[in-house]
Order: C-alpha cells, then sequence, then structure tokens
C-alpha cells in the first residue's frame, strides 16, 4: 500500500512548438486562414457589387461571406477544406474491393450488365418516318498517328502495378524468417511480445521505478518503436475441453451436474466478457553506415536489440514472451491482425494445411506462399469511414495533435488499453536528433518572443504566445538535462461484427476520452492509409503523422507506460471471476509451482463482502477438479452444509452434543514414498513413539499440574494398550492383514 504523504508525480505534455505553417501562436494554420480569405473574397466581392444597400449588403456579407470564412478557419475534422477535398477525390478514384485469388468474386456487375443488354433497343429513325437531312462530309487530312515509345508502355504498366487488383497485393510482406520481417519495401523488422504486469495496484514509489526504467530503455532504443496492443475474445476452448474430460472421468452424479453448471457459466461469460490482450514492442533494423548491410549484420543488430529490450524489461517487473518458433509466432500475429473472424474457428496451422492439400495436384516441392496465408477472403475499401476485412468492420482513429491532456500520470494509456473488446491501441515514438531540436527551439523562442512584445497583454494572442513560450523553454530546460525529444503518434482501432455496433464502440470510446480531456477522430477517407499504419511494419503514413504528431520528452514518453492490462489465466484452474479493470478472466491454479512459490491463499474483507461464499466457491471448484477438500470453520460450519450435502460430502460436526467424535488414538502407517522419490534414502522411525509422545502433549492440556509418576504410569498403560491390539514399534505391525492395502 502506498503512504497517505506519497504523491503521484504528474507529466507535462507541452503543446506542438516546432509547427510551421500556423500563425497567432500556432492557434490556427496558415493554410486555413488563405483558404477563408479566398472563401470570402470570391463570396463577398460578388455581395459587395449588388445593387442593393448598404445595410442589406452587409447583412448578405454576415450571413454569407462571414460563415464561409469561419468554417474556412476551422476546416473539417481537423484537416482545411482542401485537404479534405483531396482526399476524398483520392479516396473515390481507389476505393475498390480485394478479394483473395481463392475466393470466388461476386457476379453482381455482369448481371446488370446482361440486363441492360437485354432491354429493347430504340428503333433507328428510318423506322419511325424521319428523314435526317445529312451535310455533305469534307474530307480532312489525316494526321500521322504517333507509336507510343517503349518507355511509355513500361509506365502504363507499372501505373497498373501500383495498384493492387488481389488481396494478397495488399500485403507489404516478403518473407518471415529467422523471427525477422522483410517488408516489400526492403526493411527488416522484428517483432517481441510483452507481458503485463498489474501496474495499477502497485504503490506509488514502484510506479515511479517502473516508469523510471522504461524511460531507461527508451534512450536506448532505436530511433522509430511502435508499441501495439491488440484485444480480442479470450479463447475459452482449453479451459471447456478439460472441463469435458473431467466430466468423463466423474463418477458422483450430483459432481457431474455441478460441472455442467459450470461448463454453461464458462460458455456464457466467455461469450459477454472474456478479454485478452497482446503486447507487442515493434522496432526496425537502423543501417549504421551507407553500404547495403550484409543478412548476417541485420540478424546481430535485431537480436541484440532483443536482449536489450528483454534486460530492461526486466526492470520494469515485464517478461518478454520467448516463442518455440518466432517464425510461427510472427505468422500467428499478421494472420490474426487480417482474419479478425477466421482466426477463431481457423487457426493458421489449419490454414497452411488446406493450402498445402490444395497443392497437391501441382507441385509439392513450391512452398506455399506467405501472402496466401495470410491474406484474408476479401478487403472492402469502398467506404469512407471504414473498412469491411474478413467479414468484421474496421474503424481507424487518430489522437489528433491538440487531442492530448497536458497535464498526465503514469500509466495514464490504460483508459484505451482497457477500452474493452474490439479496441486496439497503436503508440509510434521516434526520437529526433537533439542537436537539431535545440537548434530550432532557440531559434523559435526568439521569434515567439519579438511576436510578444508587438502584442497588447490585453489580446487573447498575449496568451497563446505566452503559453508557447513556456512550452519551449520548457523543452529547452528538458534537453538540457539529458532528456531526449521525441513525437508520438496514438492511432486506435475499432472493430465490430456489425456496423451499429461499430458507430456505438466508436461513440463510447469519444465519450471516454472526452471524460480524460482529451479528443479522437475519425481517419476519415484515409482508412485505407490507416490500415497500412498500424500493422506492425513500424511504418507511419506521412500524412497521419503530421496530423497526430505530439512532442514529448523522455520523461513525458515514458509516462505512456502502456503495459498495465494484467491477466491471471492459469490452463488447470478454476474460475475466480471476471477482472473488473481489464474484463479477462480470472483462472487460477494455486498449485502451479512455475507460477507461484506456495499454494496459499488468504480473504480479506469487511462483514457481509463474500468471504465464506468465495470460500466456498473454491471448495465447490476444487472438487469438481477431484481435488480433495477439507474445510476447518470453528464459527459458521453450518453455512457449508447444504454445498457440502449435494456433492456427496462428509459434514463432520465437533460438539459436546454432536455424533462424531475424534480418536485421538488412532494411528496409522505413514506413506514415504514421496519423500524416498526426492531425498532417496527415508529413515523409518518408530510411529508408536511418535503417536505416544503426541498423546502426551494432548493430556498434559488436559490436565495441566501431571507429575513425573503419572506421566511414567501413562507411558506404560498406552503401550500395553497398543500391545492389546498388536501395535509394536515395528512400523509392520500397523498392517492389517485383512485389509493390507
Amino acid at each position: 500500500m502506498s503512504k497517505p504523504n506519497e504523491d503521484r508525480d504528474v507529466y507535462y505534455i507541452p503543446p506542438n512548438f516546432l509547427t510551421s505553417g500556423r500563425l497567432f501562436g500556432g492557434m490556427i494554420r496558415a493554410r486555413n486562414a488563405i483558404e477563408a480569405c479566398v472563401l470570402v473574397l470570391l463570396t463577398g466581392v460578388p455581395i459587395i457589387k449588388l445593387p442593393f444597400s448598404l445595410t442589406t449588403r452587409i447583412i448578405i456579407l454576415c450571413l454569407v461571406s462571414l460563415p464561409l470564412g469561419i468554417f474556412g478557419v476551422i476546416g473539417f475534422e481537423g484537416d482545411s477544406l482542401s485537404e479534405f477535398a483531396v482526399n476524398w477525390v483520392r479516396w473515390l478514384i481507389h476505393r475498390r474491393t480485394l478479394y483473395r485469388s481463392d475466393t470466388p468474386v461476386p457476379e453482381a456487375p455482369e448481371k446488370t450488365m446482361k440486363a441492360l443488354s437485354g432491354m429493347s433497343a430504340p428503333k433507328p429513325p428510318e423506322q419511325l418516318g424521319i428523314k435526317i437531312k445529312e451535310k455533305p462530309k469534307k474530307r480532312k487530312k489525316r494526321k500521322p498517328v504517333k507509336k507510343p515509345h517503349k518507355a511509355s508502355k513500361h509506365k502504363s504498366t507499372v501505373a497498373k502495378k501500383k495498384q493492387p487488383l488481389r488481396a494478397e497485393d495488399f500485403i507489404p510482406v516478403k518473407d518471415i524468417r529467422n523471427g525477422i520481417i522483410e517488408t516489400t519495401d526492403g526493411r527488416y523488422l522484428r517483432v517481441i511480445e510483452v507481458e503485463p504486469i498489474n501496474f495499477l495496484l502497485r504503490n506509488i514509489s514502484e510506479q515511479k521505478n517502473i516508469v523510471a526504467s522504461f524511460a531507461s530503455w527508451m534512450k536506448i532504443s532505436p530511433v522509430k518503436v511502435q508499441i501495439k496492443v491488440l484485444t480480442k475474445k479470450a479463447d475459452i476452448g482449453k479451459h471447456l475441453n478439460t472441463i469435458e474430460r473431467e466430466m468423463e472421468a466423474e463418477d458422483n452424479p450430483k459432481c457431474r451436474d455441478l460441472q455442467l453448471d459450470y461448463y454453461h457459466l464458462i460458455q456464457a461469460i466467455g461469450s459477454r466478457e472474456a478479454i485478452t490482450r497482446r503486447f507487442l514492442v515493434i522496432f526496425e533494423y537502423e543501417a549504421v553506415t551507407n553500404r547495403k548491410p550484409e543478412y548476417a549484420e541485420i540478424v546481430s543488430a535485431l537480436e541484440t536489440a532483443v536482449q536489450t529490450a528483454r534486460q530492461y524489461f526486466l526492470h520494469c517487473d515485464n517478461a518478454v514472451v520467448a516463442h518455440e518458433d518466432e517464425n510461427i509466432f510472427l505468422m500467428e500475429v499478421l494472420y490474426t491482425i487480417f482474419n479478425r473472424a477466421t482466426c477463431e474457428v481457423k487457426p493458421v496451422e489449419k490454414r497452411v494445411r488446406e493450402l498445402q492439400a490444395a497443392r497437391k495436384d501441382t507441385d509439392i516441392s513450391v512452398p506455399v506462399p506467405l501472402k496466401s496465408v495470410l491474406a484474408p477472403e476479401s478487403i472492402d475499401l469502398t467506404h469512407g469511414s471504414y473498412v469491411v476485412m474478413d467479414g468484421v468492420y474496421h474503424a481507424y482513429l487518430i489522437v489528433p495533435s491538440d487531442g492530448y491532456n497536458h497535464r498526465v500520470v503514469a500509466g495514464w494509456t490504460s483508459i484505451l488499453v482497457n477500452a474493452g473488446e474490439g479496441i486496439d491501441v497503436d503508440f509510434f515514438f521516434s526520437r529526433e536528433p537533439k542537436e537539431r531540436i535545440q537548434a530550432k527551439l532557440g531559434q523559435q523562442i526568439r521569434i515567439n518572443r519579438s511576436r510578444l512584445k508587438d502584442t497588447s497583454d490585453t489580446n487573447t494572442d498575449f496568451d497563446d504566445f505566452e503559453s508557447a513560450i513556456r512550452s519551449g523553454y520548457f523543452l529547452k530546460e528538458g534537453l538540457a538535462n539529458y532528456e531526449d525529444f521525441y513525437y508520438c503518434n496514438t492511432l486506435v482501432t475499432v472493430t465490430a461484427d456489425t456496423l451499429e455496433n461499430l458507430e456505438w464502440r466508436i461513440s463510447e470510446v469519444r465519450r471516454l476520452m472526452i471524460s480524460q480531456d482529451m479528443d479522437i477522430r475519425i481517419c476519415r477517407f484515409r482508412q485505407e492509409q490507416a490500415l497500412l499504419s498500424i500493422l506492425p511494419f513500424c511504418k507511419l503514413d506521412k500524412k497521419l503523422f503530421e496530423a497526430s504528431k505530439r512532442n514529448m520528452l523522455t520523461s513525458s514518453a515514458a509516462s505512456c507506460y502502456p503495459f498495465t492490462s494484467f491477466e491471471m489465466s492459469d490452463e488447470n484452474g478454476i474460475l475466480l471471476g471476471v477482472n473488473q479493470h481489464n474484463n479477462s478472466l480470472v483462472i487460477v491454479d494455486i498449485f502451479n509451482s512455475r507460477v507461484y512459490k506456495n499454494a496459499n491463499m488468504v480473504l480479506l474483507g469487511t462483514s457481509g463482502a463474500g468471504k465464506t461464499f468465495t470460500l466456498q466457491l473454491i471448495a465447490l471448484r476444487m472438487r469438481r477438479k477431484s481435488t480433495q477438500v477439507f474445510i476447518i470453520a470453528p464459527l459458521k460450519g453450518h453455512e457449508f452444509l447444504r454445498a457440502c450435502n449435494n456433492i456427496g460430502g462428509e459434514f463432520i460436526s465437533i460438539s459436546p452434543a454432536s455424533k462424531q467424535c475424534i480418536n485421538v488414538c488412532e494411528i496409522r502407517k505413514q506413506d514415504l514414498s514421496a519423500n524416498q522419490l526426492i531425498d532417496g534414502v527415508v529413515n523409518e522411525n518408530s510411529i508408536l513413539a511418535k503417536k505416544i509422545q503426541q498423546l502426551h502433549i494432548f493430556f498434559s492440556l488436559l490436565i495441566p499440574d501431571i507429575n513425573h509418576e503419572e506421566r511414567q504410569l501413562l507411558d506404560e498403560a498406552l503401550i500395553r494398550t497398543y500391545a492389546k491390539k498388536g501395535i509394536t514399534h515395528n512400523n509392520e505391525s500397523l498392517i492389517d492383514p485383512d485389509h493390507p492395502d
């Protein structure tokens, strides 16, 4: 628990300081101002020339030109009007639907053409009795037709190839080998998976240490880093299969009914609430020199970066997942991104087997193309605000440059990471050269100070200039204190099975961001560029980068620590509930020594909080897994009576009025097989001597003032009593000849 007087660190995210093309201290874009002036002039000049009175013309100007000017200054969804129009035209030209090579293309256009061809053609004028007088045609000299050059043919073919016609051509992956992704543009990428921690429940000092360790890694990390958070429904298939096997092995019909109810409960919760998340860190190879590196150098450099990240993430208590085959892991991640719906019913291994079976009749030696494995059945890019891929609706949103909260705490990104099902987040960090940034900062600060002198302190621009100067000094001071300068970009992917659910989730994400004093916008008519940007290839579209970049120092960038969605999901465990922070299933196997040091648990809570109910729930689900359970309840034993009877258990009441009692003289042979396996040799002592010693302690508690003579008499009486039953100091005498087992 954190101390009461311990305060959280507040991190300052300054507004963008090094922005060009802005007026009034960065408040208005110059492009928007120019477009607003053009709109005002185009509408205002004709209105002024109208033959009306001056008052009428002023009213018309206020009703027409003034709103157009304001609209031009504001723009549309963060873009200027010309940018929005250009994006719309580009989308209109490039909108298309891509299909996989083995997927039949819908025949709707052909049917339309057949219907049109089947219509009766209009009759010629001669049949209608209409005579057309034709003018005599003048013969014109034919101009020699210029033959196109070979180069022009080549250009036309290249232009056609740039537009992908198949879904396979849309995937910019060339090869995956040695755990490295090679893209079609010649870049090499490495992807690592990081396990999250329970960051939100750590005390403040631990959170500070984690953020400091994360900042240390960011200083030495590659220049460009992408952190991707994938969210999907939890795979409860393995847990359900385990329950089915346990039901088959259960003999008690009452316990089998209990297992059936538990099976239906897992199905219901898994379909509604169960969510799992994967955290990926992507970075690309950075060439040190201008010469073309060899592949061995690329592998070595990326492996060094992975080992460095692994070491620093351990300081943050995050473990980097070690996969048996990194190539299969990368293929699985890409397959999941492109095939959201198919991956739940058809894993990537099954997809590969299908392609191999389809190629048996042709050539077995030819490997299965990677793009054929990863490509979805269809990619619909005909909508301006969303994309339909593999039958799932995808909408891509960005946090604009001015959409961040200026003051945040450590782990503030958890509001997006834990937003819920169907919401993925991508963070892009690019480190800029410190020397170049420092020179630009000094120049921009001097310009803003000179502008501030010419501005009255009663003007609204005065506050904007003053805020910009404070931001510049903050960045300059941070760079002088050995911090680095970063640009951060945040993209959010919202997925849903229907368009209605997609719109509802987008509205909920907007409400969530507004509650945190943040903003988020749809990449309207730029969904294709956003789709290519969120892929784990560490490549953000330039226009999206300019629209969403936010300058940060190392400490501010480290406050974006996203590995905060901790999950407890053991394979052979029991369900305890749903995590209220991230909606993940809590399935715990306390006997898993690989994860937990021991099997001890403690339940703490106020009166009426549900401690007894939780204990009873754990006991019933332990019994469902054929685990022997004993409950010692001194005060509330009657609360366990009904559950004990319903599963065929034994309820023993120890009291003066109860029928049951404890035989303190009972003696049994001990099972030392486990000790023999561990230690090798077991020294068997007299079990009778040990039992008599325990009985001496028992009688000394009943009779505190017992003397030595009475102890001696008690010892002789106990030995004679056991001897009458044939029990001696020889441990073999404890074996019952009638029941040797």
